[in-house]
């Protein structure tokens, strides 16, 4: 007598372990691009702050007030669009 292979129950698994390996990489992805994020809000902070700095360092206060209100707004603007990216990645 000859069995027949569960065809059903080995769809089933491969199924099950397909979408186990869909959520670790999704979960992986999520985390790189948190990190990802979080990198690239140092460097910009980095970078205003050098601008600030420089143009402080001119002299010449309209320099110091260009590059302090161009910081502000940069850091006020992606103050939200980070916070929103995020919340997004959090899901």
């Amino acid at each position: 007598m000859t069995s027949t292979p569960d065809v059903s129950g080995q769809v089933e698994a491969a199924t099950q372990r397909v979408r186990e390996l869909s959520e670790r990489v999704m979960e992986q992805a999520k985390s790189n691009g948190l990190a990802w994020l979080e990198g690239y809000e140092r460097v910009l902070k980095n970078m205003l702050d050098l601008e600030e700095q420089a143009a402080k360092g001119t002299g010449a206060d309209w320099a110091g007030t260009l590059a302090s209100t161009h910081a502000n707004f940069v850091r006020e603007t992606s103050e939200v669009v980070f916070g929103v990216m995020r919340d997004q990645m959090k899901k």
